[in-house]
């Protein structure tokens, strides 16, 4: 069975007991929080949010391609897919056209599995307007197809930050999904 390890961003997760690169796939996402030091060093699949601000630094960033996970990983998937909707901020496209000379393979993850996700968190008591994570849509994606022979372990993830998410629903899922045996949600380990 394929082992794949999900590390989040919470900055207060300590992973240095763990064995993530032991991992067959380890993925990461956005600025990669705690790689080389608190989290391991592998990357295998990097996640980037691909609307607003965030990804506008990096296009701007000349060493944005110099970065350790973009140089590692095999797959990049862009969490929203292009818009030509000025209200979105995409930069997809950008974003795709900047990793193309690395040869990676480069995805996105479409509109209706984001619709289904965001139901998923409506589900769970979500309000109607909150965005959602890159770390949860991911996920979502990863499980909902229900033919996967891998295993799911979630380190990292502290259901914390900018307050457009719903967290609280988030959690919910991730511990539904956790109790359900889809995947295992382990505990921040904080030093």
């Amino acid at each position: 069975m394929t082992r794949i390890a999900i590390i989040g961003n919470a900055p207060e997760f300590d992973g240095r007991d763990l064995d993530i690169d032991g991992y067959d796939y380890v993925v990461r996402f956005n600025n990669t929080a705690g790689l080389g030091s608190t989290s391991g060093t592998k990357t295998s699949r990097l996640v980037l949010v691909s609307r607003g601000g965030q990804p506008a630094e990096w296009l701007a960033d000349p060493t944005f391609l110099d970065r350790k996970a973009v140089q590692e990983a095999e797959c990049v998937t862009l969490v929203f897919p292009p818009s030509r909707k000025p209200e979105d901020e995409c930069h997809a496209n950008g974003l795709r056209q900047r990793l193309e000379p690395l040869g990676k393979t480069i995805d996105w993850i479409d509109a209706a599995t984001e619709k289904r996700a965001r139901a998923a968190l409506l589900s769970h008591g979500a309000c109607t307007t909150s965005a959602v994570s890159s770390g949860f849509l991911y996920c979502f994606r990863m499980l909902e197809d229900g033919t996967s022979t891998a295993s799911f372990d979630i380190f990292g993830f502290g259901f914390d930050g900018w307050e457009g998410h719903a967290w609280s629903a988030e959690r919910a899922w991730f511990e539904a999904a956790h109790n359900a045996g889809r995947l295992v949600l382990h505990a921040l380990i904080k030093r």
